[in-house]
């Protein structure tokens, strides 16, 4: 999930499918900032009887993002090996790697997670890469995230997102009478949606910075991302998983609400 420039139809990339023909634009580093000290100000930073989980948070962030880089590498590798002419191993990857609505519905269900890490494209792992360093952040910073709920949240997710793609896929599927179904997604988005979704739950009022300039609370931002998805939820042109971004807002919703509202600060 990237920011507002999504507005414009340039924005994050998220479980997209692999033959969209169009590269993502980059974004630029300073187009998303979470506050000019580096910090959100929220009432995250506040006294508490919950200890200081920043640090391993950032720690389960930056695994999280070192996980999604290392897949990318090695897709590259097998990539290169394909074009070489040992073309196996990138298949079985992709089967593996890649969610699809035919194999799920024949019993393949590891994409349903697998898919969450894995990039194809390098734009797409950036923008992806880019969003959820400056977001991931903000939850990070929540005294009652803890290591455990903040991996929770991102798989949780994740997995999600990938079920709201698949059931996208077969509403598509059954619209135009059935037939192979041949796109198949990848990406962090579903994840990216779920955690801005808590972190806007725990603090609404934080205030994020569109292009490093423009002041916005982050509940608005994350509002707008789901205001759009709805729109294009049905928009057999679109080239953009919205079903999977939907799917990791809902699951970022249903968590707070039965595990970390009413927590106190």
């Amino acid at each position: 999930m990237s920011t507002l420039l999504r507005l414009s139809r340039t924005l994050r990339p998220p479980l997209r499918p692999l033959r969209n023909p169009h590269a993502t634009k980059a974004m630029p580093s300073h187009f998303f900032s979470p506050s000019p000290l580096g910090l959100p100000r929220s009432r995250f930073y506040t006294r508490t009887a919950y200890p200081n989980n920043y640090s391993s948070n950032l720690a389960v962030l930056y695994t999280l993002m070192g996980t999604n880089i290392a897949i990318f590498s090695y897709a590259m590798y097998l990539k290169a090996q394909a074009v070489q002419g040992y073309q196996q191993p990138f298949v079985r990857f992709i089967k593996k790697m890649t969610l699809n609505l035919n194999d799920v519905q024949n019993g393949r269900y590891l994409p349903i997670i697998t898919s969450v890490f894995t990039h194809l494209d390098f734009w797409h792992l950036f923008s992806n890469m880019l969003s959820v360093y400056f977001l991931g952040r903000f939850l990070a910073a929540a005294p009652v995230i803890t290591p455990v709920r903040y991996l929770a949240i991102a798989l949780g997710s994740g997995i999600a997102g990938s079920i709201g793609h698949l059931f996208s896929r077969r509403v598509q599927r059954e619209a135009r009478g059935g037939g192979s179904e041949f796109e198949r997604g990848t990406g962090f988005s579903g994840s990216i949606m779920g955690i801005s979704t808590v972190a806007a739950c725990l603090a609404p009022s934080t205030r994020v910075y569109i292009w490093g300039v423009v002041p916005m609370p982050l509940w608005t931002l994350v509002s707008v991302y789901g205001v759009y998805d709805g729109y294009y939820l049905n928009d057999t042109n679109s080239r953009v998983g919205h079903a999977g971004h939907l799917g990791g807002l809902v699951f970022g919703l249903v968590y707070y609400v039965a595990r970390l509202r009413g927590l106190r600060f």
